[in-house]
């Protein structure tokens, strides 16, 4: 439930009262007032359910347009990779580049590659003021401890 600067003179109060005795709320019944109320409290629910959705549901123009999505998450945070499936050919993955890494057309994410390439480079703080060396370096620690999780992954099932 809403909270109102003035429970008793809820929503309505600060837009109707005026500083003399002759304010619209003086002027309406009795029933009129705490109608009006529930109308705005109605108003600003559907506008936050509306603003929940917004979040649970991001890329709305793309989802118009028929883009395939894939939502995924963790602890503490989500992501959502979209695409458009008219720009990907018939059952092909291939990538931009030559490099298509086997068993590419049996994830949900056509071009994940590309998709994993364009999260991670340009990923570091811009504030941090590493070389290129440097910042490889870090590029290449995330993938290896990407690569190690994956073979904790493999070892459960060894």
């Amino acid at each position: 439930m809403l909270s109102h600067p003035n429970p008793s003179r809820g929503l309505v109060g600060p837009l109707l009262d005026d500083d003399n005795n002759n304010s619209l709320r003086a002027r309406m019944s009795p029933r009129t007032a705490p109608a009006v109320d529930r109308w705005v409290d109605e108003q600003l629910f559907e506008e936050d359910l509306r603003a929940v959705l917004l979040m649970m549901r991001p890329n709305r123009r793309e989802r118009l347009q028929g883009w395939s999505e894939y939502r995924t998450g963790g602890r503490n945070f989500r992501a959502t990779i979209s695409w458009d499936p008219e720009q990907i050919d018939a059952g092909s993955t291939a990538l931009a580049t030559t490099d298509v890494p086997p068993h590419a057309d049996r994830f949900t994410v056509p071009n994940l590659v590309d998709v994993l390439e364009s999260i991670l480079i340009g990923s570091i703080q811009s504030d941090s003021e590493l070389s290129p060396q440097e910042e490889c370096e870090a590029y290449r620690a995330v993938l290896q401890a990407l690569d190690k999780r994956v073979g904790e992954f493999q070892a459960c099932y060894a």
